[in-house]
């Protein structure tokens, strides 16, 4: 009976790991920051920690090297073994499962904060009005989409145009969003196998 309840421990223990939140937090102002928190633990994306240069040792070559090397890359491409007709359809594939993946994670995020301000100038009058126009119209639309696919609890957008030649366009953008690690658990096996069954098709073409 000792080893059921090490099993029922272990599953229990995987169940309670899955329900885990998993946040990020986006900020622009006057540079980028990128945080994540899986549970308790944060981790900073960007910016990203300096890196000790290390000393690069340069390989010498061996006798012989210099034609594999040729060889090898007279060796025909995917692009060129294929045709272009298979590139396209491959390309066309990857986009719908990309659609669909993209389609069942923003159902399961929670956006907690969407702030977005923009304030545009141009050279003269004129200029800013048209800039600020087709800002309108890039945005908007986005933003909808994005709040409208995820459960959004907090959204604020604010264009603006500045009418003075002297001063400079300026962008403000706070992001916090989180997500079940039960729910990226789940995409990642279906779309992993979907893209492992993608594959098989490709290499039989």
């Amino acid at each position: 009976m000792l080893w059921l309840y090490i099993l029922l421990g272990i599953l229990l223990a995987i169940f309670l790991l899955l329900l885990v939140p998993v946040s990020i937090t986006i900020k622009y102002e006057n540079d980028f920051l990128c945080k994540l928190r899986i549970g308790f633990v944060p981790i900073t994306i960007y910016p990203p920690k300096p890196k000790k240069e290390k000393k690069k040792k340069v390989k010498k070559k061996e006798p012989g090297q210099e034609k594999q090397e040729e060889s090898k890359e007279k060796k025909p491409n995917l692009l060129q073994e294929k045709g272009l007709s298979w590139f396209i359809n491959l390309i066309k594939k990857v986009a719908e499962l990309a659609k669909d993946a993209l389609k069942d994670f923003f159902k399961h995020i929670i956006i907690n904060r969407f702030m977005l301000s923009i304030t545009i100038s141009g050279n003269d009058a004129a200029d800013t009005a048209i800039k600020y126009g087709k800002l309108c119209a890039a945005v908007y639309p986005a933003v909808g989409i994005i709040t409208g696919a995820a459960k959004c609890k907090k959204c604020g957008i604010d264009l603006a145009p500045d009418f003075d030649k002297k001063s400079k366009a300026s962008i403000y953008f706070d992001l916090k969003a989180r997500i079940l690690a039960l729910w990226i658990a789940g995409l990642i096996i279906k779309y992993g196998v979907k893209g492992i069954k993608l594959m098989f098709e490709i290499k039989d073409e």
